[in-house]
């Protein structure tokens, strides 16, 4: 059972936080892995922004990481929505399709991706991290739309213990970053 926090210990961490996280100077440092470039609208920067807000405040109100992780989807699908003007309203699986028939959302994109098939390579030797089949990609677009329907239409309260909120943030910022381009950054002479 959730309880509101009293005003006394408003400021408090949640004792799960700190048990199951990383220190707040932690998840201040993660937060670099959740950054859009400056090539996406300054819309979903900004809902990006109160998605890692919400993510941070986790460390006072452990409930809140879930509500990250839900928010995180929904910036992914205001992100195509703000790409695919035409194809608003047609739902976050279509809208997933869309850029991957534009070609903007590729396996490549997936920096997260490439550094657990290291991991997983590293680990359990050559072959162990092998593409899979079918391409991430396509397994994004199958799962993500239900992965948030599940936290749009909850039939029981969730938990999500701060690592898997940190792994959800990630993957809507390496979707949201890899539909529009990056700025090319001229470097100092």
């Amino acid at each position: 059972m959730e309880f509101i926090k009293r005003k006394e210990h408003f400021f408090e961490p949640d004792p799960r936080s700190q048990s199951l996280g990383p220190p707040l100077a932690t998840q201040y440092e993660i937060v670099s892995y959740f950054r859009l470039h400056d090539g996406v609208p300054e819309s979903v920067r900004s809902y990006m922004n109160m998605v890692v807000s919400l993510w941070l405040y986790g460390w006072l109100y452990y409930p809140f990481y879930p509500l990250a992780v839900f928010h995180s989807t929904t910036a992914v699908e205001l992100a195509l929505q703000e790409r695919f003007p035409a194809k608003r309203g047609r739902g976050l699986q279509k809208l997933l399709k869309a850029a991957k028939d534009a070609a903007l959302l590729t396996d490549a994109g997936f920096t997260s991706l490439q550094n657990r098939r290291d991991t997983v390579q590293a680990i359990g030797g050559a072959g162990a991290a092998a593409a899979p089949n079918p391409p991430y990609v396509d397994v994004l677009i199958a799962t993500l739309p239900k992965i948030r329907n599940r936290f749009a239409h909850p039939e029981m309260h969730a938990i999500v213990p701060p690592g898997m909120s940190v792994d959800a943030l990630i993957l809507a910022a390496e979707i949201i970053n890899q539909l529009w381009p990056a700025p090319n950054r001229l470097s100092p002479d």
